[in-house]
């Protein structure tokens, strides 16, 4: 077995931490071990256990050959993120039978590297320093450096140099040049392409196989519009996979740059059904948007498809850090605006979440008056309104000079946070016009809202270097400015306005809409300084759940036979 060149210094250190007498390495050791356990006890694992052994042979192995693609996957979103963290994840797994060694796994792992996603990117082993632009850009290139560079460029290079899906390298020349993702990652979409074909080759469902065929060709040609369409497509599958580049997160830089993610699901078709009813309300809710016409796009004739699933494995970026319960996919403005988003709830991850983290955490910081109309049901809702309303408002510019670009291009990485909160909150704004056409049962509201509520303060100690944290914090001081939210004093307890809340939520949701159909982020800087600043109720919210977990560890396996 081919040793890693960090293994003897983490030996070293990490026996050091496991032994009672004192070493010369044991005062670093110790406080290596510390910190490990600190930002472990961030997280409360969570069992997801997955029983296949009752699957059919055939379903078992498009299972399997899925699973391994996703193996696959996960290697490339590691060589987009730290190379030096694959070193750190390659050495430590030959240490797997020391408990230290296991436990500075589990934190790599959850993080994609050695800095701790939940705390400001901070190291927690090493003395790397965190950069933005991680391994898609050559270290210290900034935006400016990357504006600059490109407006030299002729149009078809521009353009490649701003899609989703190219690397950036220097040239060797003294510039740059962009690389597109299937020639810089050929190794792993090679193996990748081939099992994803072979799945689709086993699957008795159509739409699925048409899916599955589409996407390994999307992922060997970076033109994934004919694959998107397919998924949203999809009908009668038992099985569904998020698998490919989506989200911009993490790209500190032009926030343009898609990092691959894969979920292997199982399908409830009862309950992905029953969502059916929502498909035909998205033009109605875009057209209750509280903003000029100006700033409204047309949804009539968009696919709004949605599942429910349960998830047997998570890879790539939808592994490490915050744990999606649910998202709407894809982010292509061009399949919205001409097709439309699927969104996906995880159910297990939705029932994880609020049993481990949001309860706990609103059983401290919501009025105990309130505290009755926590439900997972309010949770769920609140859930799914925000992904349906990820695909109302602008996806592109509607005024100014930027117009017609893409709003996440236009803004840059404050899209994200921006896009978060905007989605939380036209979604309780849409909810309350659904609640009175008599769509959702207007008599559990307050559930609705405590939940959103509860919802708040789980997003919000992820901390504001983080995009739901970051949007969380900014609509809980700006609805609290505006009386929906009341923080008591005496008590340090937050409860809702019921009489104010609905207004307070459409005055905000215009706010964000025009922002984004502005495009402009100087505005969108401007409104995160009013707003995302730590006040001393919100420091106060934080210190007093200081002590709880902030998301779910999940804890998976899978039994084949």
């Amino acid at each position: 077995m081919k040793k890693h060149p960090l293994v003897p210094f983490l030996f070293l250190l990490l026996s050091a931490a496991c032994q009672p007498d004192r070493s010369p390495t044991t005062g670093a050791a110790d406080s290596v071990q510390v910190a490990i356990q600190h930002y472990l006890s961030q997280y409360s694992a969570y069992p997801m256990d997955f029983n296949a052994s009752t699957y059919s042979e055939n379903d078992r192995l498009i299972l399997q050959k899925l699973v391994e693609a996703s193996e696959y996957l996960d290697e490339i979103y590691w060589l987009q993120t730290s190379k030096y963290g694959m070193l750190l994840r390659d050495s430590l797994q030959q240490l797997h039978e020391n408990p230290a060694a296991s436990d500075l796994l589990t934190l790599v792992k959850r993080n994609g590297g050695p800095f701790e996603l939940l705390n400001g990117y901070v190291p927690f082993i090493g003395n790397q320093t965190y950069y933005a632009g991680e391994e898609i850009y050559p270290r210290g290139m900034t935006a400016a450096i990357f504006d600059a560079y490109v407006q030299t460029l002729p149009p078809a290079e521009q353009k490649k140099f701003m899609s989703p899906y190219t690397v950036i390298r220097e040239d060797g020349q003294g510039g740059y040049k962009a690389v597109y993702y299937h020639d810089e990652y050929a190794q792993y979409i090679t193996p990748i392409v081939q099992l994803l074909n072979e799945a689709a080759d086993l699957t008795d469902n159509a739409s699925f196989a048409k899916f599955l065929h589409l996407k390994a060709e999307a992922l060997s040609t970076d033109d994934y519009y004919d694959a998107d369409v397919a998924w949203i497509d999809m009908k009668d599958s038992k099985f569904d996979i998020v698998f490919g580049p989506f989200e911009t997160y993490s790209d500190g830089v032009k926030g343009i740059k898609a990092k691959y993610e894969a979920y292997v699901e199982i399908v409830d078709e009862k309950a992905s059904a029953d969502l059916d009813k929502y498909t035909s309300y998205l033009q109605e809710m875009e057209n209750n948007l509280p903003v000029p016409p100006v700033y409204k796009s047309n949804a009539s004739g968009l696919t709004a498809t949605f599942v429910v699933v349960n998830d047997i494995i998570r890879k790539g970026e939808g592994a490490v850090g915050y744990q999606a319960v649910a998202t709407n996919l894809p982010n292509d403005p061009a399949v919205h605006e001409s097709k439309g988003t699927k969104k996906t709830f995880w159910k297990n991850m939705l029932t994880a979440r609020f049993n481990a983290i949001i309860k706990p955490v609103s059983e401290q910081l919501i009025d105990e008056s309130q505290l009755q109309y926590l439900s997972d049901e309010g949770f769920f809702q609140f859930v799914l309104m925000h992904e349906i309303c990820h695909a109302i408002g602008p996806r592109t510019v509607k005024v100014g000079p930027n117009k017609g670009k893409a709003v996440n291009a236009a803004i840059g990485p404050n899209y994200s946070p921006l896009e978060e909160a905007k989605a939380d909150v036209s979604g309780l704004h849409s909810l309350a016009f659904l609640m009175k056409k008599g769509v959702v049962d207007k008599e559990k509201a307050k559930s609705f809202y405590v939940s959103y509520l509860g919802s708040l303060f789980r997003s919000i100690r992820f901390g504001l270097d983080e995009a739901h944290g970051k949007g969380a914090a900014m609509s809980l001081s700006y609805l609290k400015d505006q009386g929906g939210i009341v923080y008591n004093d005496s008590t340090g307890r937050w409860l809702i306005d019921f009489d104010k809340f609905e207004n307070s939520v459409k005055q905000l949701t215009s706010d964000f809409i025009i922002l984004e159909g502005d495009g402009d982020n100087t505005k969108v800087q401007a409104f995160f300084d009013q707003w995302t600043k730590e006040t001393p109720e919100l420091a106060r919210a934080i210190e007093v759940t200081r002590m709880l977990p902030i998301d779910v560890l999940p804890v998976r396996s899978i039994t084949w036979q």
